[in-house]
């Protein structure tokens, strides 16, 4: 895994974690590492559009 994406999942509360490990095990860690940008800027969407930090 990067560096980066590691460094973004450890600062991630526990219950994000939590679904980011759930996505790990069902896509795998090679689709995941393809695609980790995607579900950063998901979250990031989100923590946006309700004004919270997730």
């Amino acid at each position: 895994m990067p560096d980066d994406a590691m460094a973004w999942i450890g600062n991630l509360p526990l219950p994000a974690r939590a679904e980011i490990d759930r996505l790990l095990k069902e896509t795998g860690v090679e689709n995941f590492k393809s695609r980790w940008r995607e579900h950063k800027s998901d979250l990031d969407e989100l923590e946006s559009s309700f004004g919270i930090h997730l």
